[in-house]
């Protein structure tokens, strides 16, 4: 099977782009990382930087691991790292990524934050690995709906909303690792906010291999609604015969 390889970025309204993404020369890696602007220029840039540079670093051949503790042992790396940077420097390197690998006609994807990631099989869409906000546990124990918890952050001021999110560093992340058998025509799709907020999933995998078209069609969308538009980034692969 045949992996085609697409990805796209492009820096916001700040004119710094804390976005990042990686791709491995042999089509098997994909990581998006998306710097969280309350991090600043700085901790921004930093934070993605520094998790496409421990990607592009740790190989899955010298690692010797399983493919499932391969992406998770990656995710700690980048922890730790994030974690050393931010006390090294004083300044809060932290954000969201997306982690997925191909191994074997399967796919293994994690997910920190609310970046989103997406595979598309037999015509269906659904969002894979999703990682949780803050709380929502308690409306699977029936504290509250989710009318009310949406509602209640809807009622926040976007800053605060960011206080329900996860975002790495944290102490022990909490992630979910997710394994999917992939065929010839499945797609697999991932962004960061700044394309997800404006786009549904159905309409990428319309043009999936046009990511810079619809990076240039979030930030119109953010603009016609805003007077900003936030940092764009977007990968994908599609499966093909080989």
């Amino acid at each position: 099977m045949r992996v085609n390889a697409y990805g796209a970025t492009l820096a916001g309204s700040s004119g710094v782009n804390g976005d990042k993404f990686y791709i491995s020369t042999n089509r098997r890696l994909f990581v998006l990382a998306d710097g969280a602007s309350g991090a600043g220029p700085d901790g921004k840039v930093a934070m993605s930087a520094t998790c496409v540079q421990i990607a592009s670093e740790f190989d899955f051949v010298g690692a010797d691991l399983a493919p499932g503790e391969y992406i998770n042992t990656l995710l700690h790396k980048i922890n730790l790292a994030l974690i050393a940077l931010s006390q090294e420097t004083g300044v809060l390197c932290f954000g969201t990524l997306v982690i997925a690998f191909v191994h074997e006609n399967s796919l293994w994807v994690t997910t920190y934050g609310d970046s989103p990631a997406y595979l598309m099989q037999g015509g269906k869409t659904m969002r894979v690995a999703r990682n949780l906000r803050r709380y929502e546990n308690m409306i699977a124990e029936g504290f509250i709906t989710r009318e009310e918890y949406e509602g209640y952050l809807g009622s926040m001021h976007e800053r605060m909303q960011s206080a329900f999110d996860r975002f790495l560093p944290e102490i022990v992340p909490d992630n979910v690792i997710e394994q999917y058998a992939l065929a010839p025509g499945d797609a697999f799709f991932a962004c960061s906010d700044g394309l997800s907020d404006w786009i549904p999933s159905e309409r990428v995998f319309g043009n999936i291999n046009a990511l810079d078209e619809l990076v240039l069609t979030a930030r119109d969308i953010a603009l016609s609604k805003q007077n900003y538009f936030d940092d764009i980034t977007a990968i994908a692969f599609t499966c093909e015969r080989s």
